[in-house]
């Protein structure tokens, strides 16, 4: 039975809302939380975020919710709180450092009821204004609707950076996906364009072509891309790939490499080199130190010995047996020579698998997704989010922003403050965009769900965000741009044994 006090309240504010309804003077308290949708209850936000809109999932007659902060109010009607751009905006400004404070009140059965209040903890620390992701429907082999977007995290504003649609159609069908930027900005980024009219769109210092960098001494053309922050070279991965289904699982599809490795691209001569090329080893993932002189990427030791069954069908059958470590190269740019690899996080070791590792920017953290098994973690459930200290190798899960489903494709702000993340912790099938302040001490708080203008957004929009990425600016390009650059015909690489 909930705990009821009766008691009258009130508060001299600055009313922001010039029309908004009264907040009852006399109520029934509920020492119970509201039920909100986004569940933004107590989590921690930037001061130049855009407004944390929510519907409340109560059933009642009405109701009326105060937000306040300082000498500050803001009072909404209705079940649905959306508080405008520039009403939010003093109220983050009046709540930095400290906190808005949420109140809901329903009317139940006639009388009005105050349900325990909430914090919207407002962190002096900004975010990156911008991000961009992958949209995907809900298809194994989906390829016509996919679009590259991106999204200004002080407003609702999106846009479409490139879509499918202006160059493939069926039965010429397209994939574009694994975009990414150096430290940041747009001036220098890719995206990749598979299957029809495919190749590599790569933006070096402004000026944008199509490259080919498949070459007769790699597997394929490169994947997984990280720039390096203070060199002009780009690290992929090259992967032969395939998606393996359950039956009965709730994990639903394996994603594996059969093949892969690791490769540096250098846009100015237009050539590749192999860093990582063991036959015995499967890696992927790599990224960057941020002084540009180690590279960190995802290694698993296979075992294929039977000599009757191929190696697809092996890597297949043991894909609980396949784990992933972390391991670095450190990196001579005037040399181009990388050493050998140095074991950063042995998760074999704990019988779990760690993949897409992340420094942050100030070089204390390595930020990755830990399961049970295999890379691909997006499709596991398990999967969490792990730090680890590039000081003294202890680990830790940031508990405070994973959930019992699956998180992975995450990114650092360039603060180091911020992560943002995929997730499906709102239904368990579509990923969503969450993100975590990360603390000092490698701690992080509650993460809240990307802010929607809508409070029926995540209920009823049918694609995934995917491999979500801080900007400092927006993309500069038009989808019709790129897609004229895509139509056209690519650079291909040379292979080098060694760049400098």
């Amino acid at each position: 039975m909930k705990k009821l006090i009766r008691y009258i309240l009130a508060l001299p504010l600055m009313l922001l809302a010039s029309c908004s309804p009264e907040v009852p003077a006399q109520y029934d308290t509920v020492d119970a939380l509201p039920v909100i949708f986004p569940d933004y209850t107590n989590v921690t936000v930037p001061c130049n975020i855009a407004p944390l809109a929510f519907r409340i999932d109560v059933e009642a007659e009405e109701f009326v919710t105060r937000l306040s902060a300082g000498d500050v109010e803001v009072v909404a009607g209705g079940n649905e709180v959306t508080p405008s751009i520039a009403d939010w905006q003093v109220l983050l400004a009046a709540a930095k450092g400290g906190a808005i404070n949420v109140e809901v009140y329903a009317v139940v059965e006639g009388g009005w009821n105050r349900y325990a209040p909430f914090e919207i903890y407002v962190s002096e620390d900004e975010i990156d204004r911008y991000i961009s992701y992958r949209l995907i429907p809900p298809s194994y082999v989906a390829y016509e609707k996919l679009t590259i977007n991106q999204r200004d995290l002080t407003n609702y504003d999106e846009e479409v950076i490139y879509s499918n649609m202006l160059v493939s159609s069926e039965p010429q069908g397209q994939c574009i996906n694994c975009h990414a930027y150096k430290n940041y900005k747009t001036d220098n980024m890719q995206f990749h364009v598979r299957q029809y009219k495919g190749g590599t769109i790569f933006v070096h210092d402004g000026e944008v072509k199509k490259v080919n960098l498949k070459t007769d001494s790699t597997i394929s053309a490169g994947v997984y891309p990280a720039f390096n922050p203070k060199y002009d070279v780009v690290a992929y991965s090259v992967n032969t790939t395939g998606q393996v289904f359950h039956t009965r699982h709730s994990n639903k599809v394996e994603v594996q490499d059969t093949l892969s490795d690791i490769i540096v691209y250098d846009p100015v001569k237009e050539a590749v080199t192999r860093v990582a090329y063991d036959p015995n080893d499967l890696e992927v993932f790599p990224t960057w130190s941020p002084d540009g002189k180690s590279l960190y990427y995802g290694v698993a030791k296979i075992k294929c010995k039977d000599p009757v069954k191929s190696r697809v069908q092996q890597l297949i059958e043991d894909y609980k047996g396949i784990k992933y470590d972390i391991v670095r190269r450190s990196w001579d740019p005037e040399t181009g020579l990388f050493g050998e690899p140095e074991m950063v996080f042995e998760a074999s070791a704990l019988g779990k698998s760690a993949t897409f590792p992340r420094i942050s920017p100030d070089g204390k953290y390595l930020l990755c997704a830990l399961g049970e098994y295999g890379c691909f973690h997006i499709w596991h459930k398990d999967a969490d989010l792990y730090l680890v200290s590039l000081e003294n190798g202890r680990h830790w899960p940031l508990e405070k922003a994973n959930s019992p489903y699956a998180e992975s494709y995450h990114s650092w702000s360039s603060n180091g403050r911020w992560v943002l993340f995929a997730s499906r912790r709102l239904d368990g099938n579509y990923s969503r965009l969450f993100i975590a302040h990360v603390n000092e001490d490698g701690t992080s708080d509650k993460a809240f769900a990307l802010p929607q203008e809508h409070t029926r957004h995540y209920e009823f929009f049918d694609r995934s965000y995917n491999v979500p990425e801080f900007m400092v600016e927006p993309v500069r390009f038009t989808p019709q741009e790129f897609a004229e650059i895509i139509k056209g015909e690519s650079v291909s690489v040379k292979y080098e044994q060694n760049i400098k």
